[in-house]
């Protein structure tokens, strides 16, 4: 869709309610509003379950987008969605302390992958839609190590269990991917992909 087909929209809707994905998009000059998907996630996760990890995270994504989307039309809507996965295994949001520990207990010393799926909708429709992938590899981390980390940054909502854009970043030995994939948004495919649709959201 070129920019003289579009809709006139000086912002778009972002339909996720993570704080640092906020962030980034804030930190970027970004026009946008917030307006948190419904969707059913751990349904659609489970009628996924089969495809690659890098179909689910668009899938989702795709999900939240359009749910969003097809309420407030005539709007761009970028859905996200994050999968830590270790040993072709989810790991989930911790929630509290005593799972964080136990999450990077698994982690340490070993390497997992963050995808970062990310999808703009317009009328319930999607435009486009991508997948990437960072590779990290943590430290060998001792248990007084993880406790003291969990204690400091309280990640219980990352998946992972890490906050990479805090102290996460200092307990891995080798990580390939983007910061912001790492975040849980594609940011520089994402800029990409409006720049290559014709829209602009800068403030």
């Amino acid at each position: 869709m070129s920019s003289e087909d579009a809709p006139l929209n000086e912002s778009f809707i972002l339909a996720s309610g993570s704080e640092i994905r906020k962030q980034i998009l804030s930190d970027h000059g970004l026009n946008f509003m917030v307006q948190k998907s419904e969707v059913d996630e751990e349904e659609l996760k489970e009628s996924y379950k089969d495809l690659p990890f890098e179909e689910r995270a668009i899938k989702l994504a795709l999900a939240k987008a359009k749910e969003v989307s097809k309420v407030h039309c005539e709007k761009y809507v970028l859905g996200a969605d994050q999968m830590c996965v270790y040993q072709n295994k989810i790991l989930n949001k911790p929630g509290n302390a005593e799972n964080a520990v136990n999450s990077l207990k698994l982690l340490s010393g070993a390497t997992h992958y963050q995808y970062s799926g990310i999808a703009i909708c317009l009328n319930g429709k999607s435009l486009w839609s991508f997948c990437d992938t960072a590779i990290l590899t943590m430290k060998d981390l001792s248990e007084n190590d993880i406790r003291s980390y969990v204690e400091r940054d309280e990640p219980y909502e990352c998946a992972g269990s890490y906050k990479y854009e805090s102290l996460g970043s200092e307990l891995f030995s080798e990580v390939k991917g983007a910061s912001y994939t790492i975040q849980g948004l594609a940011l520089t495919p994402l800029l990409k992909a409006f720049e290559d649709l014709g829209l602009s959201f800068r403030k």
